[in-house]
């Protein structure tokens, strides 16, 4: 359960990191951010997933 709490305070992060890079005009710091956060979010919302349903 604690891990799954990390990787949702990790994602929210992650979010706000792309966010600012995209206003700040990174252009590869939001593209690098971006594809980190999407690959961050499915693994959250499988870890979500799992403890709420359960994967066997």
């Amino acid at each position: 359960m604690y891990m799954t709490v990390i990787l949702i305070f990790i994602t929210v992060l992650a979010i706000m990191g792309t966010l600012k890079n995209k206003r700040s005009g990174n252009k590869p710091g939001y593209m690098i951010g971006g594809l980190f956060t999407l690959a961050l979010i499915g693994v959250t919302l499988l870890a979500i997933y799992d403890e709420i349903v359960g994967i066997e």
